[in-house]
């Protein structure tokens, strides 16, 4: 966040910004942050989407986003883009995303499944006492 907020500061000076943020998976087209960005773009509210690095915006599909910014007439800029990656290396980073998104799934479901459970036995205790 730090080195965007600079960036914009120095090279463009003068101009409004706002800064959208998400926690989450990034493969996930349901954060907020990027559907508030895609409404904001559709609305001719914004002129450039600036991005560090192109998967903290969207792992897979960045040619779907150019395409969709482009027509709305909005600038994508990646700050460090990733030209130097072999197809290799591109790959292995796309593998590697997928598996933590997954991964983060899974342990969501788990932890989700075990707060059921857990409430489903204090429904049962609850019963038993009263």
């Amino acid at each position: 966040m730090e080195q965007l907020e600079q960036w914009a500061l120095l090279a463009r000076t003068g101009q409004k910004t706002l800064t959208l943020t998400d926690i989450g998976s990034v493969p996930s087209t349901e954060r907020k942050g990027l559907q508030k960005l895609l409404a904001l773009v559709q609305d001719y509210q914004v002129a450039e989407v600036a991005v560090t690095v192109s998967d903290r915006l969207t792992c897979f599909g960045l040619s779907y986003l150019q395409t969709l910014c482009s027509g709305y007439g909005v600038t994508l800029t990646v700050l460090a883009p990733d030209e130097d990656q072999t197809a290799e290396a591109e790959l292995t980073q796309d593998l590697l995303a997928i598996i933590a998104s997954f991964a983060g799934l899974l342990y969501g479901l788990r932890s989700r499944k075990q707060r059921q459970l857990l409430a489903r036995a204090k429904q049962v205790m609850q019963t038993k006492d009263a």
